[in-house]
């Protein structure tokens, strides 16, 4: 894979404008660039000046009262949504990851997709998060990805995405430091939506428990969204089959499907006090078929 200027252009997503000043200048268009590992979001006209504000972030006008104050400009809006994309370091592997360029396969992924773009639609009016859950390839992250695309570059929510491998590694490195892991932690927990992707991968030691643990309760305990994405079954097959520790919210959909014939189920991988939280905190989105798997690279346009 070749790295600097892209090579080919991915999909378009048009992101609606936003609030803007009297005689504001159109706002510029986004794109989402590879450089180096990861995506980056960026205006497609790298050297895009604003020429209301001259770049300094809004103008001072003169109050009912007349006293001169500093009203923001509308692009501040726009830079803020970039950086907010650009925290996450999304690999390039989905730099054309869009809800729209989802393609599912089967059923459940064709349910799977109706439940991201319903979750954007309605977003802050949700009444939880949502676990992705099923084989390798069949499009979690790539829905998870979506979601937070959507909701960063459109809305302007403010999100974290962090995969759990790297999570772990990154706390690992903090408790040895001087600051502690909190520099790590507590933008997670106090971040508006977080999605941890690939939920329970690591050597399930009692620290990891511990650390996740930790996480999610601080998280439930504050009201704060959460979606995963794991490559491990949700749940022992007769455990759940009531349904009575689900989000009762999401009961009426029936999304919730045992973990079937699978060795290895994410309640033993997290432990059964967090994923009993997680039912709590999120709906159960199964996803099954073949690995479809495939790698791209160049361009996706926004707006």
């Amino acid at each position: 894979m070749t790295t600097g200027q892209p090579a080919s252009t991915g999909a378009s997503v048009p992101v609606p404008m936003l609030p803007s000043m009297p005689n504001h200048a159109e706002q510029p268009s986004i794109v989402i660039r590879e450089r180096g590992a990861y995506c980056v979001a960026e205006f497609e006209q790298r050297d895009w000046s604003c020429s209301p504000c001259s770049d300094r972030g809004g103008t001072l006008v003169r109050d009912e009262h007349g006293y001169e104050v500093f009203a923001p400009c509308s692009c501040t809006q726009t830079r803020r949504r970039l950086e907010l994309f650009n925290q996450a370091r999304i690999g390039v592997r989905y730099i054309n990851a869009t809800l729209e360029s989802y393609e599912p396969k089967t059923s459940d992924q064709v349910s799977a997709k109706r439940q991201a773009l319903d979750f954007t639609k309605m977003y802050p009016g949700v009444n939880g998060g949502l676990v992705f859950w099923g084989g390798v390839g069949t499009g979690k992250t790539h829905l998870a990805v979506g979601i937070f695309r959507e909701l960063t570059l459109r809305k302007g929510v403010g999100c974290r995405f962090v995969d759990y491998g790297n999570l772990l590694q990154d706390l690992k490195r903090a408790f040895s430091s001087r600051e502690g892991d909190a520099p790590v932690m507590l933008p997670l927990v106090n971040v508006e939506l977080l999605v941890i992707d690939e939920l329970g991968k690591g050597r399930n030691t009692d620290w990891e428990e511990t650390v996740l643990d930790d996480l999610i309760s601080r998280r439930y305990n504050a009201g704060r969204t959460t979606l995963c994405t794991t490559n491990f079954a949700a749940s022992h097959g007769g455990r759940d089959a009531g349904q009575s520790s689900l989000n009762p919210s999401y009961q009426a959909r029936g999304g919730f499907i045992g973990g079937g014939g699978e060795q290895s189920y994410l309640e033993d991988r997290v432990g059964v006090r967090i994923f009993s939280r997680l039912c709590e905190m999120c709906e159960f989105v199964r996803l099954t078929g073949s690995d479809f798997r495939k790698t791209s690279q160049g361009i996706s346009r926004i707006r």
